[in-house]
């Protein structure tokens, strides 16, 4: 069988184009959840070091900083993202199951925090049938990157 040189090429950009949405659906993007961002993306814009009351903070370089409400409703989910820099939380209301690369689980309840950094995939979720979980986050990540980046679902989760 002859294989004709423009039909090779058409197969070709099909396999491409299927291999291209392929990558992108293997990103994890969320559901279920309202981020609202408080105020503007800030910055730090010289380096930061302080060690005071035991508590140790420093930055090399410029530093971005945004604080955010997030509202997990019923069911939500973050997706398998990543955070440049690192987030703190504090858990307002409700409860989130938290993710890590490994698939371990951990539960934060209200008036509880937790920390996301590293670029291991990592996904928070809410459980719950009934009830909202709301979040404060403070983000902090070098200057102009994102403050997070979506990242494939882990082979445990698969």
């Amino acid at each position: 069988m002859k294989i004709r040189p423009r039909y090779a090429l058409v197969v070709g950009l099909c396999i491409g184009a299927a291999t291209a949405v392929t990558a992108i659906a293997l990103g994890s993007p969320g559901a279920g959840f309202v981020a609202t961002i408080l105020g503007t993306r800030a910055s730090l814009a010289q380096s930061v070091h302080l060690n005071t009351d035991r508590i140790k903070f420093q930055t090399k370089d410029a530093t971005g900083l945004q604080m955010q409400t997030i509202t997990y409703h019923p069911h939500a989910f973050s997706g398998w993202h990543y955070h440049p820099g690192f987030v703190l939380v504090i858990v307002q209301s409700g409860q989130l199951t938290l993710h890590d690369a490994n698939c371990h689980t951990t539960t934060k309840g209200p008036h509880e925090s937790f920390v996301e950094y590293g670029t291991d995939p990592f996904m928070v979720s809410n459980d719950s049938n009934t009830t909202d979980a709301v979040v404060y986050a403070a983000f902090v990540a070098p200057a102009g990157s994102p403050f997070r980046v979506e990242t494939n679902v882990p082979s445990c989760a698969s």
